[in-house]
């Protein structure tokens, strides 16, 4: 694949990535500061604000931007605020916790907490189906493009549409093992590669060569699978790394401290420079 020809297949699965965090985000009633595709922004684009619409989040929230270094993207949400700045009658200004501020507006945290647009507040299960839903996004985007091949492949429908189903299920298993398999072999481990069982060997194969004919939506599909399998490794600041912040407060009920995520996140970051940057460029 040429290098254009990559950063646009890239772009496109980043950009559905994002927007699968940036949808479920406004589903779960959360505003969306930022949606970015790529790296070191080139253009950024800030929809004026309606003043027709009442509803608690919108698109017009978020600045929209695309940036130079074809790497990946990230969005951004709204976070409660620890402190606010207030102006007196006097004109002076007062740094003031939130909850102070909120009494000052005549509101409780409580009702506050019931019907903000902060993404920190939300309980951590709507939370972790926010982080994973770039994941999600790009596996079913795989799923689908490839179960059209595999229906096209068998234009006779020998197979039937379940078994259909079940070749592209296991084809993307396929295809993340292997990706999986190949990421470890970079630390010294080795694992053996996947296999297609039996039964849908000749299906897969058939597939196959369909797609070799549309090489570049086949390349959006593994591109999309080799992206979730990334993102969903548990290591901070990748999308696994922040689900698995999540888990933990599910589980125990309380949040991770903010100095851990920090140092956590650290870490992960050179974790994840040296394994998906210095040592590929070292073999």
């Amino acid at each position: 694949m040429g290098d254009l020809l990559y950063i646009l297949v890239l772009a496109i699965v980043v950009t559905i990535h994002e927007l699968g965090h940036y949808f479920l985000a406004r589903g779960m009633g959360v505003r969306v500061k930022k949606l970015q595709i790529f790296f070191f922004p080139l253009y950024s684009f800030k929809p004026s604000v309606s003043k027709l619409t009442g509803r608690k989040t919108s698109w017009r929230d978020t600045t929209y931007s695309i940036g130079c270094i074809p790497f990946g993207g990230y969005t951004m949400f709204e976070n409660q605020p620890q402190s606010v700045v207030i102006t007196d009658s006097y004109g002076q200004k007062h740094t003031v916790d939130y909850n102070t501020y909120l009494k000052i507006k005549g509101m409780s945290s409580q009702a506050d907490n019931g019907h903000d647009t902060y993404y920190n507040t939300k309980p951590a299960w709507k939370r972790f189906l926010i982080s994973i839903a770039g994941v999600l996004f790009n596996l079913l985007t795989a799923f689908l493009i490839y179960l059209i091949f595999v229906m096209i492949s068998d234009t006779g429908n020998s197979a039937g549409f379940w078994q259909s189903v079940s070749a592209t299920f296991e084809f993307i298993c396929y295809t993340v093992g292997s990706t999986f398999s190949n990421i470890l072999s970079m630390v010294g481990i080795h694992l053996g590669q996947p296999t297609i069982s039996s039964g849908n060997y000749d299906l897969i194969l058939s597939f196959w060569d369909t797609a070799q004919s549309h090489s570049f939506v086949k390349y959006i599909a593994d591109l999309s699978c080799v992206l979730a399998l990334i993102n969903i490794l548990p290591i901070p600041p990748l999308d696994g790394g922040q689900a698995t912040f999540e888990i933990y407060e599910m589980i125990t009920g309380k949040e991770p401290s903010d100095s851990f995520k920090r140092s956590a996140s650290i870490i992960g970051s050179i974790v994840f420079i040296v394994v998906f940057w210095i040592l590929p460029m070292l073999r």
